[in-house]
């Protein structure tokens, strides 16, 4: 179901405010009182994404992350920005690939959040919709020289997810769907790139097998090329767009910061790039299109900018020029936030920008680490829970997309990662939270793999149980527990949004309780999401019902705060929270984008 649009909140506030936060009227908590607000929106200039040539030759790129379509002229100047964020025609919820159809040049747009395809003409304006039947992540759509659509849906999120490619008719009917997981030829691995060649065949970047797979335009298997590895004509683990185009294949290899050219044989011809964010080199390359000037066209979303090279690989620009990358202090769609108690430095996972910002605890910014990326130390991929150990001011990070844990000092120094893909024992499966308890023990919630894992410092199992169900239709990527968090007695909780339930374990991971009913009322949740707990107190902040309940640690109710808007004592989607030992609450205030700080009473 696609999520309406709320208009976002901006500002710091300066001084403590006076704002009292209504209750609910059952409710047995005195209010809280707004004390501040600390950061707010913070975009880049464009988050280049997907990428095509438009029927006129300009320039197309989905700005991912401003909810917009740009179109740029080759030599780099803005022609027009449209499509926005929301429901409305022509809006979407997360804009991923374009593809311009061959037949009337009419501009197809994936919203995959929404998993439906947004058709505008070629002027941009908005045509028609065309939702997806039983797509879970469907991120790239392309269209052949009939006007039929071929539809990616792969993902990693869960090792059994089915990698297939949906064809629909020019009206958007559902025709058939080709693949079927394995590594033989004509199956498929985790597949993102998609292409359309001579002869309408259909050219998909498997990266789960680090190939190349061509197929007809009937589904039908014809060959493979390509190998992993690193180096000349060897692909790694990020392989991401496809283009084809005078008799070339071109595959940007986001690991490597490089682009494959092969003949559309298979025969491998140059590497074009090296890895880097300086201009020339290719910090973070998503899809590709080759200009009606013959020139590549490239998405760096973690350079924010599109690079352009020549067929044979020479550099020429970037556009825009300058970039514009995200200003300090401000969010893309930030989910975790974390308090050292001992100075009051407040630390933000700043999801969709790919770092960690400190702020001073008046909202001062202080400093920022991290980029999108893969390998190095400072390399983030959608990092969303983070705390703070207490004792050293060390500040741990569950970088959840590269599926490890991460450890810095209190200034950004790297001390350790560890962590890999997979449901093993020292693994993770699209983790989101973390707490780094006062017994130095890291608790993370293992959402992909359904389970609570409890480690010491090195990533040494200690114990793990069972915790949260898997993903609802229509939000394929929500799915086991988010949050969790430790009473002073040790005893931990965890919330599970997709089964509307809380969990209390003891220090040892014997099953307490496990309490939740779905729904608005008051004692009842709606995807609790983030939890924190104060002296006798457990908070739980609803994502659905954006609010902040409150309950005793037996789960019985005690009143709630909060409501579904922008102003203060409203939320958008509250995620992860901390309570310092000041008795202020930190929520991070996820779609507002925002970190809403309070004094509880």
């Amino acid at each position: 179901m696609r999520r309406a649009l709320v208009g976002l909140c901006a500002a710091f506030a300066a001084a403590v405010a006076t704002v009292m936060v209504p209750p609910a009227a059952t409710a047995a908590i005195t209010p809280p009182t707004y004390v501040r607000t600390i950061g707010g929106p913070g975009h880049a200039g464009v988050y280049a994404w997907g990428m095509a040539t438009a029927s006129d030759g300009s320039i197309l790129t989905t700005d991912y992350n401003n909810y917009l379509v740009r179109r740029y002229s080759p030599s780099g100047q803005l022609l027009q920005s449209f499509s926005c964020r929301g429901n409305g025609q022509g809006c979407t919820l997360q804009p991923y690939s374009v593809s311009v159809s061959p037949v009337d040049g009419a501009i197809y747009v994936m919203d995959f959040n929404a998993q439906q395809i947004e058709v505008f003409n070629a002027n941009g304006t908005f045509r028609k919709v065309i939702d997806g039947i039983g797509w879970k992540y469907a991120p790239r759509a392309v269209v052949n020289s009939t006007g039929r659509i071929y539809v990616v849906d792969s993902h990693n999120i869960s090792p059994t997810f089915p990698n297939r490619v949906h064809v629909l008719s020019p009206d958007g009917t559902q025709l058939f769907d080709f693949g079927t997981n394995g590594t033989a030829p004509g199956q498929l691995g985790v597949t993102r790139g998609i292409a359309i060649g001579p002869n309408d065949e259909v050219y998909l970047g498997d990266v789960g097998n680090r190939r190349i797979d061509v197929f007809d335009k009937d589904g039908n298997f014809l060959r493979m090329f390509g190998s992993g590895g690193t180096g000349a004509g060897k692909f790694g683990g990020d392989m991401r767009g496809i283009v084809v185009g005078g008799g070339y294949v071109y595959v940007v290899d986001a690991s490597q910061g490089q682009i494959e050219k092969f003949t559309t044989a298979g025969q491998y011809v140059a590497t074009i790039g090296q890895p880097g964010s300086d201009p020339g080199q290719i910090a973070g390359g998503r899809e590709i299109t080759i200009g009606h000037d013959g020139n590549l066209y490239l998405a760096d979303y973690t350079a924010t900018r599109i690079d352009v090279f020549t067929p044979s690989g020479t550099w020429l620009r970037e556009i825009p020029d300058p970039p514009q990358p995200a200003p300090n202090g401000g969010f893309a769609m930030p989910e975790g936030v974390a308090v050292n108690n001992a100075n009051g430095n407040v630390y933000v996972s700043d999801t969709f920008n790919h770092r960690i910002q400190q702020f001073t605890n008046t909202g001062t910014f202080v400093r920022a680490w991290g980029y999108r990326g893969t390998g190095d130390p400072n390399a983030m991929d959608y990092p969303r829970g983070i705390s703070v150990d207490q004792a050293t001011g060390n500040v741990w990070l569950n970088n959840t997309r590269s599926a490890n844990i991460k450890a810095y000092t209190s200034t950004g120094g790297f001390i350790r990662s560890f962590g890999s893909q997979g449901p093993a024992d020292n693994q993770f499966y699209y983790a989101r939270g973390i707490h780094y308890g006062s017994d130095n023990r890291v608790y993370v919630p293992d959402s992909g793999n359904l389970r609570l894992k409890v480690t010491d410092p090195q990533g040494n199992l200690i114990w793990s149980v069972p915790c949260g169900a898997p993903a609802l239709p229509g939000n394929w990527v929500l799915f086991g527990c988010t949050s969790v968090t430790r009473d002073d007695a040790g005893n931990v909780y965890a919330a599970s949004p997709t089964e509307n339930k809380v969990y209390k374990w003891t220090s040892n991971g014997t099953l307490v309780w496990k309490k939740g009913t779905a729904g608005n009322g008051n004692g009842q949740v709606s995807a609790p999401y983030g939890v924190a707990v104060r002296g006798n107190r457990l908070y739980v902040s609803e994502q659905n019902g954006n609010r902040i309940d409150v309950f005793d640690l037996n789960f019985t109710y005690q009143g709630r705060f909060g409501s579904r808007g922008a102003g203060h004592g409203q939320f958008n989607q509250p995620a992860q929270m901390q309570i310092d030992n000041a008795g202020r609450i930190y929520v991070c205030d996820k779609n507002n984008e925002r970190i809403e700080v309070f004094q509880l009473r």
